[in-house]
């Protein structure tokens, strides 16, 4: 029994040690992830696959930094993006009520991420009869000021995939927003 009860305490340290090496994290240096950093300010771990696209913004208005997420193994595409927004839930809400999307579903919802308070709304909203499009949109705002962290996930069908959804949460938890 003892001998039983020592293997097994062996095994479960072993495998523990296995799976906690960080070459069998999908955040090593070893793995297909690669960290970007955006505007000085912004970190994310980002799989190989995903391409990330800077696009210049000229008139400053409250849209600061824009990159443009596309992933075409995951099937996802999306923003990261930087505003200036002093309000941001009547933003996401008077956003909502003047869409020309026509939406089957949207909810929006209070969250917390990598200690930022802010939002989630997801969405999916039909364009034609048979093309519909499904979102999923982080906003983070900084306490006490204007800065809010957009991240943006969407794909082209009435819901995202489970391995979809892997992706967006390890994006999501690798975030680093300082400044």
């Amino acid at each position: 029994m003892k001998k039983h009860l020592f293997l097994g305490i062996i095994l479960g340290i072993g495998l523990s040690l296995i799976f906690l090496n960080p070459i069998f994290s999908v955040y090593s240096s070893n793995s297909n992830v690669i960290r970007h950093t955006f505007n000085n300010q912004l970190t994310l771990l980002l799989p190989h696959t995903t391409r990330a696209m800077e696009t210049k913004i000229i008139d400053r208005g409250q849209l600061l930094y824009s990159v443009y997420l596309d992933d075409q193994t995951m099937l996802v595409r999306g923003y990261i993006q930087l505003w200036n927004l002093n309000d941001l839930e009547n933003y996401l809400v008077e956003s909502q009520r003047i869409s020309t999307f026509d939406f089957s579903s949207y909810t929006l919802k209070p969250i917390k991420v990598a200690n930022f308070n802010g939002y989630l709304s997801e969405w999916t909203a039909s364009f034609g009869k048979s093309y519909k499009i499904s979102g999923m949109e982080y906003w983070l705002k900084k306490t006490d000021s204007g800065n809010v962290l957009r991240i943006s996930f969407f794909t082209d069908a009435n819901a995202f995939t489970k391995e979809q959804l892997d992706y967006i949460s390890n994006i999501i938890r690798s975030i680093n927003w300082s400044a």
